[in-house]
């Protein structure tokens, strides 16, 4: 079975978290030189967002995927935390709020990138409101928005409609190495993997990948390019969903 463009059997989804600087300054246009596709989950209030607007919409411009990672990035805050902030601690959310946070989010990057078809990521993992012991969980809500939704563990996902709710390997504090460990299996298999960054060089977020490591990753994609496909979460997502289940 050979269900991506150009007979190919592998996928790589080379995600990014937070919309940060180094996100529209070093991680698209390295991957764009590349010709590979990235996905940049960004909450819709961050301050670069805004500040930077036409830049990312240049981001989007260029092919890549402005993924949804809610508008105040809330988290699950664990007992005696300095962070998040208590505000926006999903423990404190109702199921309404959250639901409508992640909606109000879809409709701000429409606004940005005129798209209505996008892939979510679950900040900081988390997908349920409420205290612990009556925890409710709220990932059924976002099939209408959503293509998919990144979360948890570590897996090659089959080639096969894929699952709403798919996991991802993170990269940060890796290196080639560390992606190659992961990658060679997928071509020998076959199937899609999605990787997860948040920062691209140090001090650019307080998880980050080294910007040479960044880059040598990159490039070990693009030599295989004729065996893997380097692109947007939504767009494998569409291609392994257009296979019989």
């Amino acid at each position: 079975m050979h269900p991506f463009p150009g007979n190919r059997r592998a996928a790589v989804s080379v995600t990014y978290d937070d919309a940060l600087p180094c996100h529209r300054e070093i991680a698209a246009p390295a991957l764009s030189a590349r010709g590979q596709l990235g996905t940049f989950y960004c909450p819709a209030a961050a301050a670069d967002l805004h500040d930077h607007l036409d830049a990312w919409r240049g981001v989007a411009a260029a092919g890549h995927e402005l993924g949804n990672h809610s508008c105040w990035h809330p988290c699950r805050c664990s007992p005696g935390a300095s962070w998040p902030d208590p505000a926006y601690d999903l423990r404190t959310y109702q199921h309404r709020r959250a639901v409508d946070e992640m909606v109000l989010a879809d409709r701000i990057l429409h606004l940005v990138d005129g798209r209505k078809r996008r892939s979510f990521a679950a900040t900081c993992g988390n997908l349920t409101t409420g205290l612990e012991g009556a925890e409710a969980d709220f990932s059924a809500d976002l099939r209408p928005i959503a293509s998919v939704v990144r979360k948890g563990a570590a897996a090659i996902h089959p080639l096969a409609p894929p699952p709403f709710i798919a996991g991802q390997y993170s990269l940060d504090g890796g290196d080639l190495a560390r992606a190659v460990n992961i990658l060679e299996p997928l071509l020998a298999q076959g199937g899609w993997v999605i990787l997860l960054i948040h920062g691209v060089g140090k001090g650019t977020h307080h998880l980050y990948l080294d910007e040479s490591e960044h880059l040598r990753i990159l490039d070990w994609i693009a030599a295989r390019s004729d065996r893997l496909w380097s692109t947007t979460v939504t767009a494998v997502v569409d291609a392994l969903t257009a296979l019989p289940a």
